[in-house]
């Protein structure tokens, strides 16, 4: 795939996939092998933890989306910079509902192979983010 392919293939599965709850667009772009590699964020070892990941996001946060700032690629590798928003309706990490509008800035950065993605590293503001729920 080229890079331009690559990079809608990352559009596709944060616009199409994620923020519409679509989980069949992320199986159908992910590898099974697929390796998350977290920094503020938790890392995940297949694609099926990556899953219920997702899926725990949207039962914590109404309005769950993931906002894209700026996207490039490279041969195999695409960057993404993007903001998570949401409302905490739900209880996430050990912090009940509070109601608050949240977001929290990232960026992350897929291999793709065979065109799926087959890994990701994710640098994510989690204190902020916690920081927000908490109130503080």
């Amino acid at each position: 795939m080229t890079a331009a392919e690559n990079k809608e293939l990352v559009r596709h599965i944060m616009e199409d996939g994620f923020n519409k709850q679509d989980m069949a667009v992320v199986y159908a772009t992910f590898h099974d092998d697929y390796v998350r590699h977290g920094h503020g964020v938790a890392s995940m070892e297949s694609l099926a933890e990556h899953v219920e990941d997702l899926k725990a996001r949207h039962a914590a946060f109404d309005e769950a989306r993931f906002n894209i700032q700026k996207i490039v690629g490279d041969d195999d590798t695409v960057a993404v910079y993007y903001i998570f928003t949401g409302v905490h309706s739900g209880e996430f990490n050990g912090i009940p509902a509070t109601g608050r509008e949240v977001s929290r800035p990232a960026a992350a950065f897929f291999t793709v192979r065979d065109g799926k993605v087959a890994e990701g590293t994710i640098f994510a503001d989690g204190g902020g983010f916690m920081a927000q729920l908490q109130g503080d």
